[in-house]
């Protein structure tokens, strides 16, 4: 086993290597950012990175040294890369990049894991960021440990033998982090519609942001709830403390990211478990959580109920991510539902997100028929079961009053 510094490191990968790094919480920010110093040697490297937006934003497919990056999520601080043709963006859902990750034609030389410290035993724990970990790690040819203190050693999560890494470096910064901010007045008048959507027994899929955290504030008052997520975040505490939650059911994601004081308390948090994508948000997984309800965002609703959640203005800036996999499931579930989330214009406040038609070259990150539910802060609109003509009519209705006459109008022309 060889011992390196991260700068040493960051100088060691070779032209035409295809060197994994995990996103969330996951990314080393030291590695990151050496990899992106102009004073340190690169080569000609092929990142494949699962860097989520808002969470991961360093771009590592620099013009210095000729590197690229082949992500599933797009974000803005990628355009620039983009443009140049030195992103690769494969738009699948979270189970369909597991997929890719794991077939043998994808090719992996290296894997880059940032992990606890070695316990008494040997075995440094994945902490909070499995996500595909375990999967990279059996197939790379190749494992390099970043040894962190600040990942902490949790029960519920893999852990994995000293002797699996050929090289080592030590870091001590901080775990990549999610900060909800403020709440928001917007929100909580969405969750005050929202929340009565969500039964007591229900299973939860939910994201990360100020609605989702503002509906688990919303819901410590509820009984015998379980999470089955992709992602968790501070708010999720709240449940734990509140008693809201199954007590003999595990809380099962693939991820938790937030605060650092977040971090610090999930080693106090009992039943937590985490497993990575190919199984979180496998659809025979999914098949068998019972009352199952998913709570997602999106950027767009149009009047037939299809949802864009990548693109804004023709420019991609996000993924699919787990939302495909999470309303397909939620909405095959006869107990279940489908929950679309946002608010009705977007942060300017004069456009509207409920639109008469997603514009040409627009993606549908969920085709109509996986849609339950879609709620902003004027009202919920039903859409299981119901005609075009009545999916129209509730969807203006929830929209903002200044844009409903526009999009009334819109769904007449279209004859629905």
């Amino acid at each position: 086993m060889i011992e390196t510094t991260i700068a040493r490191l960051a100088a060691s990968f070779e032209d035409d290597e295809v060197v994994y790094l995990a996103g969330s919480c996951g990314e080393s920010t030291e590695l990151s950012s050496a990899l992106t110093d102009r004073s340190i040697a690169g080569a000609k490297t092929l990142f494949v990175t699962s860097f989520v937006p808002g969470i991961n934003s360093t771009c590592l497919a620099g013009p210095q040294h000729g590197s690229r990056m082949a992500v599933f999520f797009m974000q803005r601080s990628f355009d620039a890369a983009l443009a140049e043709g030195r992103i690769d963006f494969r738009p699948l859902s979270y189970f369909g990049v597991h997929r890719y990750l794991t077939d043998p034609s994808t090719r992996i030389d290296t894997a880059v894991i940032q992990v606890a410290p070695p316990d008494l035993h040997g075995r440094c724990s994945l902490g909070p960021g499995v996500e595909f970990m375990p999967s990279i790690i059996a197939r790379a040819r190749r494992v390099i440990g970043i040894l962190n203190p600040h990942v902490p050693t949790l029960p519920g999560s893999p852990s994995i033998p000293m002797d699996t890494f050929a090289v080592i470096s030590h870091s001590t910064a901080p775990l990549a982090s999610y900060d909800v901010g403020a709440p928001s007045p917007s929100a909580a008048a969405l969750v005050a519609h929202l929340a009565p959507l969500i039964p007591h027994g229900a299973t939860l899929q939910i994201g990360l942001g100020k609605i989702p955290s503002q509906l688990i504030d919303a819901l410590v008052h509820h009984r015998d709830l379980a999470l089955h997520t992709g992602m968790i975040g501070d708010a999720t505490l709240n449940l734990v403390a509140a008693g809201a939650l199954r007590s003999h059911q595990p809380i099962v994601t693939a991820v938790a990211v937030g605060t650092s004081e977040f971090y610090g308390q999930l080693t106090k948090v009992r039943g937590l478990e985490f497993a990575e994508v190919g199984f979180t948000h496998a659809p025979e997984t999914l098949a068998r959580v019972s009352r199952f309800h998913a709570v997602n965002s999106a950027l767009e609703v149009d009047l037939l109920g299809q949802v864009n959640a990548e693109s804004v203005g023709g420019r991609h800036v996000s993924g699919p991510g787990g939302l495909p996999d999470f309303a397909r499931a939620a909405h095959l579930d006869a107990s279940g539902l489908s929950i679309i989330a946002l608010n009705a214009t977007d942060g300017s406040g004069t456009t509207s997100r409920i639109v008469s038609q997603l514009a040409a070259g627009t993606p549908v990150t969920v085709p109509q028929h996986d849609v339950d539910a879609v709620v902003t802060e004027f009202g919920v609109a039903m859409l299981r079961g119901q005609p075009l003509d009545e999916r129209a009519r509730r969807l203006c209705a929830i929209a903002h009053p200044a844009h409903r006459s526009t999009l009334l109008a819109a769904a007449r022309a279209l004859g629905k």
